[in-house]
C-alpha cells in the first residue's frame, strides 16, 4: 500500500524470489491512520488469502506497531508480535516461533493461517542482482484501487480514520549534561559520589509535589465516556507499560 513509486520496492521483492506482487494505490487512501490502513490491506488480502502474513514490527514514521495486530483482528486470524525466529512444522500446517518479551522469549506453536510481526534480524539480508531485477519486470504485478475493494469509500483514507492529533509537544531535555573526563577510576568515583550528594540535597530543599488527590467522582466530567486499560502482568507483577498507560489515562 503506497504511492505509485512503491512499485519499485515491489519489483525488488520480485527480484528476490517473490512470485507475484500487488500494489494498493489510490488517492482516496491519503490520510489513512492505522485502522484505515489495516482496513484497506484486509480488503485486499481477502481477494487472495494467504497462509502466513509477515509484517514488520512498526513503520519508520509513527512507529505505532498497530497495523499488524489490527490486520489480524480484521481477518480473524491469530497474531504473534516481536517474532525473532520462525520455522514451519508438520507439512506447513503450523509454525513454531520465538517471541521476544521483557523477561526473555516465548516459544509459541501456532496453526495457520496466521499473522506475525517480526523484528530486525529475523533473517539474513539479501540484495537483488541486476539480472534478477530485470527478470522481475516479467513477473505479475497488479495494482488495486479502493473501488476494487469495497463499494463504500468512507471506510478508507481520512474519512475512515477515527484517529486525530489533538496536540504536539516538544520534549525538552532537562539533564545537566555533566561530563567527567581524564580521571582515574578512583577520582571519577569520588566526583560521581559528590555530584549525587549535591543532587540529593537539592531535591530535599525542593517543594516536591506529591500525587494529586484523586477525585471522588468515578468519571468526573466524562460525559458518559470512560477509558479502559488492558493490563499486562509479568513474573514480578504489573509490567511497566501498564503503569504508563494508567498514568496517561488518569491524565486524560
Amino acid at each position: 500500500m503506497g504511492p505509485p513509486q512503491a512499485r519499485e520496492g515491489i519489483l525488488e521483492c520480485l527480484a528476490l524470489g517473490a512470485d507475484k506482487g500487488t500494489l494498493l494505490t489510490d488517492r482516496a487512501l491519503a490520510g489513512s491512520d492505522t485502522l484505515a490502513t489495516a482496513m484497506a490491506l484486509a480488503s485486499a488480502l481477502r481477494l487472495d488469502p494467504a497462509d502466513l502474513i509477515i509484517c514488520g514490527r512498526n513503520s519508520s514514521d509513527a512507529e505505532t506497531g498497530q497495523v499488524g495486530p489490527e490486520l489480524a483482528e480484521l481477518l480473524d486470524i491469530p497474531h504473534i508480535s516481536q517474532v525473532t525466529k520462525l520455522t514451519y512444522e508438520e507439512n506447513h500446517n503450523q509454525i513454531l516461533v520465538h517471541r521476544a518479551t521483557d523477561e526473555g522469549y516465548q516459544v509459541i506453536r501456532c496453526p495457520l493461517p496466521a499473522l506475525i510481526c517480526v523484528t530486525k534480524g529475523i533473517a539474513e539480508e539479501q540484495y537483488a542482482d541486476p539480472e534478477d531485477l530485470e527478470a522481475a519486470q516479467q513477473k505479475p504485478l497488479q495494482e488495486l484501487s479502493c473501488d476494487m475493494l469495497s463499494s463504500d469509500p468512507s471506510i478508507f483514507g481520512l474519512s475512515g480514520s477515527p484517529t486525530w492529533v489533538e496536540d504536539i509537544r516538544l520534549v525538552e531535555p532537562n539533564r545537566k549534561g555533566i561530563v567527567l573526563s581524564e580521571l582515574t577510576p578512583k577520582e571519577a568515583a569520588i566526583q560521581i559520589s559528590e555530584q549525587l550528594k549535591t543532587h540529593l540535597e537539592e531535591l530535599d530543599t525542593q517543594d516536591l509535589q506529591g500525587p494529586s488527590h484523586m477525585p471522588d467522582s468515578r468519571y468526573p466530567d466524562s460525559h458518559g465516556k470512560s477509558i479502559w486499560v488492558i493490563s499486562e502482568r509479568g513474573h514480578d507483577g504489573l509490567r511497566q507499560v501498564t503503569l504508563e498507560m494508567l498514568g496517561k489515562s488518569r491524565e486524560l
